[in-house]
């Protein structure tokens, strides 16, 4: 099983997205991990499995909404 530290994880609650960056090369195993992690903890959520770019672009675009 892929360990907490292979991704990570940004959620838009508005949309209900979670945009997931996947930050390691070794992915055996860690679609399976990100698909039963966010079933059981935010089963209403759709998943985006992005790019660090795409990732850092979303999470700067949520920033500038709150201010």
């Amino acid at each position: 099983m892929a360990s907490p530290t292979s991704w990570e994880f940004y959620k838009e609650v508005e949309t209900k997205i979670i945009w997931v960056n996947i930050c390691t090369q070794n992915l055996e195993g860690i679609a399976i991990s990100i698909n039963k992690w966010s079933k059981t903890r935010y089963p209403e959520y759709k998943i985006r499995i992005v790019s660090k770019k795409e990732f850092e672009l979303v999470k700067m675009q949520a920033e500038k909404k709150e201010q």
